[in-house]
């Protein structure tokens, strides 16, 4: 029986997907010759998951999602057309690899296309806390997702640019509806303590200065900033912009290339939990940032969702 339950879902063009000639870049010089090889070479030593699936008559019998090398770093993964049990052609391919951090997350939308091949998952993480992030499980999860059902959802990254955040960097707002709009709110969330009130824009619009100083333009520091803004384009939300805190750095080798990893703080707000990202580059000028320093860049953002939430 099909799922009844699912989130909303919103079918594109496949080519409004991001490309994955772009992502396999981020792995290699030469893709038109060694994505190939790997692909071979993850067809040698396959790894089947299963998702959320509990049985093989629960996944898809038009598809088979095939991982490899097993127990390499980064996963080739490969989703494969079936007809009669028999393969028959490649439908996409993409690099992946795991992340230490779970987070909790309900699927509030799924973005795929024509083929069912790929999807961008819309991820509430509670808190009005919205994350966008290509499902590299969806080709065996689809039909197991469920509407209002929290799950332990994994984030990793590819990262196309990095770069350090300079100390003291500061924009000056001088526009007097930016200036009213940051001091009204500054005063408004000190007055309730700290807790935006359910009628945060009429107080914003309500409130008056009280002296010139309230008219002065507003310097912000924003060097210590954790930020996420998702892709504007529908089908690419998963490349996303960020600034976040490096709070681990590790390193992991795949096909004799090394690969920096660095755990970062994604979204950060007041008086929660961070949300940690696993970032990944193989880049050698993005290879000497360090623990506690801010970066910032562009990201190709994966999630795996292995598990509910128990």
């Amino acid at each position: 029986m099909k799922n009844q339950n699912r989130p909303e879902i919103i079918t594109i063009e496949d080519q409004n997907f991001g490309s994955h000639v772009e992502h396999w870049n981020l792995l290699t010089d030469n893709p038109c010759t060694d994505v190939p090889k790997w692909l071979g070479l993850a067809l040698d030593a396959p790894v089947m998951p299963m998702g959320l699936c509990k049985e093989e008559s629960d996944m898809d019998e038009a598809t088979w999602l095939i991982q490899g090398p097993n127990k390499a770093a980064v996963k080739i993964t490969q989703v494969i057309a079936v007809e009669n049990n028999k393969p028959q052609c490649v439908k996409t391919a993409f690099p992946s690899f795991e992340s230490p951090y779970k987070v909790n997350a309900t699927i509030e939308r799924i973005i795929t296309c024509k083929s069912n091949t790929q999807a961008v998952l819309q991820l509430n993480l509670g808190a009005n806390t919205v994350v966008y992030a290509f499902d590299s499980l969806y080709s065996v999860n689809h039909e197991q997702y469920e509407k209002d059902q929290n799950y332990l959802a994994q984030f990793n990254a590819w990262a196309y640019e990095l770069e350090a955040v300079s100390n003291h960097e500061q924009l000056v707002v001088d526009d007097p509806a930016s200036i009213k709009h940051h001091r009204a709110l500054n005063d408004i969330l000190a007055a309730n303590n700290g807790v935006a009130p359910a009628n945060l824009q009429e107080q914003i619009d309500a409130w008056e200065p009280k002296s010139d100083d309230d008219k002065e333009p507003v310097t912000v520091d924003f060097s210590k900033m954790v930020a996420y803004l998702y892709g504007e384009k529908m089908g690419q939300e998963d490349e996303a912009w960020f600034q976040g805190n490096i709070v681990g750095k590790t390193a992991m080798r795949f096909m004799e290339q090394e690969y920096t990893l660095y755990d970062v703080a994604l979204i950060h707000d007041e008086d929660q939990e961070a949300t940690l990202i696993r970032i990944a580059s193989k880049n050698a000028a993005y290879k000497d940032f360090q623990i506690g320093q801010f970066i910032r860049g562009n990201l190709w953002i994966q999630v795996n969702i292995h598990a509910k939430k128990q």
